[in-house]
């Protein structure tokens, strides 16, 4: 639980290292027969994870996920084809922020765009504690832009857990204490936030 801890800490979308572009790419976006190409290319930069809110497009469907331009097309027509300005996207989190600009100009790979945020460990997206009051306000922007206070990252963080939780354990070969509390503690907070609030019958 604490190398998951950490993991958000570090990177609010669970980037276990941060997604390098490749260099030299001819391909266009506004060609369109060159698009799913494209797509090919973000999907392996990016590890299959949405740029904003890390949701993996294993997990929901790669077709579903977009190309996303993070400097807006219609205030940006020059960086159309720029594929240092292209991204993966889930479909939320680009279809919730549509044609609308980015508050800054902050590359959503860089440090002081990760800063801005943080995963609380029930698993919300909210701004970081530690940052400005400015900083603060231009997070609280991003969020309302992205939608990335939508509950659906709560599951997502849980389901990445548990998927590092199986992983580490394959890795290991062995189940151990620790490991067992990691997911009890992940059982727990379900039960907590989502079956003890509902009004289902067990």
């Amino acid at each position: 639980m604490n190398y998951i801890r950490q993991l958000f800490k570090r990177d609010y979308r669970g980037f276990e290292s941060t997604p390098i572009r490749r260099e030299n790419v001819s391909e266009k976006y506004s060609v369109k027969s060159q698009r799913d190409l494209l797509k090919g290319y973000l999907v392996e930069d990016f590890g299959g994870m949405c740029i904003y809110c890390g949701w993996n497009c294993k997990r929901y469907g790669g077709a579903s996920f977009h190309i996303e331009h993070i400097k807006s097309q219609n205030d940006n027509e020059g960086l159309i084809d720029e594929y240092s300005n292209l991204a993966l996207s889930c479909p939320i989190c680009n279809t919730t922020k549509n044609k609308k600009s980015l508050p800054s100009d902050l590359d959503p790979l860089g440090e002081d765009y990760k800063k801005l945020f943080y995963r609380n460990n029930r698993g919300a997206i909210v701004p970081n504690n530690t940052i400005t009051a400015v900083e603060r306000s231009l997070s609280e922007e991003y969020i309302k832009i992205l939608g990335l206070s939508k509950e659906l990252y709560k599951l997502d963080y849980i389901y990445s857990s548990l998927n590092i939780i199986k992983r580490k354990s394959g890795q290991s070969g062995q189940i151990n204490e620790s490991l067992i509390c990691s997911i009890q503690r992940i059982l727990d907070f379900i039960d907590d936030n989502y079956i003890r609030n509902s009004k289902l019958k067990f």
